[in-house]
């Protein structure tokens, strides 16, 4: 079980979680979202004959939400960041 620890906001203290296995960059970020009690934006649904929206990168979610940097570990790795 991987174990991680993800900093944000400049935070001394890391939130730390496992998981049962490699999570990816948006899963991260959608802790650190639920840990800060952040709704994350939702892509409204497309009517037909409509431009598709796309979705915000996951570094428009760390800037619109005032999040960053975002960097994280996984079991005592070199600290990777996202976005």
């Amino acid at each position: 079980m991987p174990f991680y620890r993800v900093w944000y906001r400049n935070n001394t203290e890391p939130l730390e979680f496992s998981t049962a296995g490699i999570t990816r960059d948006k899963a991260i970020l959608d802790r650190v979202f639920q840990h800060e009690n952040i709704t994350p934006p939702v892509t409204p649904p497309v009517n037909q004959g409509e431009p598709a929206t796309k979705d915000p990168s996951l570094q428009e979610l760390i800037d619109n939400n005032k999040l960053g940097p975002v960097r994280y570990t996984v079991d005592e790795s070199e600290p990777v960041t996202i976005g």
